[in-house]
């Protein structure tokens, strides 16, 4: 029984990282409206709402003069969106958001500190991406995404380590982690994670370390490709974000692997 309830819980916990990253469609039914919000006002406009509440997952694609136009009110997400963007300038844009209702152990309301602390202990889970499943567009079929995935210890040594662990009470404000990950579309690359923790929201960025090629053609230098997630409590409920961003070339091969 003990096996078994960690073996849920270690799920648990990889669902809800692959799920910032992959944007998995949750289909949701959710029987009271306007029941995320923040004080002073909603955290997504009414026709984005009424979507969200059917169980819809909204994503876009931009390319060239790429704003975004799915990121909910939230003033630490837009400013981190903002500071990002600026110093990238992207060419292409890719945003995607839903609804998503908390899992055990996350469901109590509001989000107390050790709650918060348990999805932040999720999310620096980098390990447990390894292995995981998507499903693949272009290729019409299921796909593992990371076939290898650890916390290092720099960009340099790339010692591997441990995911850490946080404890109620000792959050931080911001840190950085790194990682080695290694895909089947650009192979293997060293990631900065930047994660910043706010009133009711976990914001991080994957920012590559080093030039990330797509077969023999570079596809992003370094710097060039950023990914921003957010999970925003809600009550009873997650509000997830995610935009990838990058200085990639347009061709048409790659508008459609996007």
């Amino acid at each position: 029984m003990k096996n078994s309830k960690n073996s849920a819980l270690r799920e648990t916990r990889r669902r809800l990282l692959a799920a910032s990253l992959l944007i998995a469609h949750c289909s949701l039914f959710i029987a009271v409206p306007r029941v995320y919000a923040q004080p002073g006002g909603a955290l997504v406009g009414k026709d984005i709402e009424e979507k969200l509440l059917r169980g819809e997952l909204l994503s876009g694609i931009q390319f060239k003069n790429a704003k975004p136009e799915l990121t909910p009110a939230n003033a630490e997400l837009r400013a981190i969106f903002e500071e990002n963007s600026a110093s990238l300038t992207p060419l292409m844009l890719v945003e995607s958001l839903y609804l998503c209702k908390k899992p055990a152990p996350f469901n109590d309301a509001p989000w107390s500190e050790s709650l918060k602390t348990a999805a932040l202990n999720v999310l620096v889970s980098i390990s447990t991406l390894e292995g995981i499943q998507y499903y693949s567009r272009s290729r019409d079929a299921m796909r593992t995404f990371y076939e290898k995935s650890s916390v290092i210890s720099g960009p340099r040594q790339k010692t591997p380590l441990p995911d850490p662990v946080f404890s109620a009470g000792e959050l931080p404000e911001n840190f950085t982690l790194y990682a080695m990950q290694e895909d089947l579309s650009f192979g293997g690359n060293v990631y900065r994670y930047d994660y910043f923790i706010g009133d009711s929201t976990i914001i991080f960025t994957q920012t590559n370390c080093n030039t990330v090629s797509y077969g023999i053609v570079p596809l992003a230098a370094k710097e060039n490709l950023r990914v921003l997630a957010a999970v925003i409590d809600a009550g009873e409920y997650f509000l997830i974000y995610a935009a990838c961003m990058t200085k990639a070339p347009s061709f048409p091969a790659l508008k459609k692997k996007a």
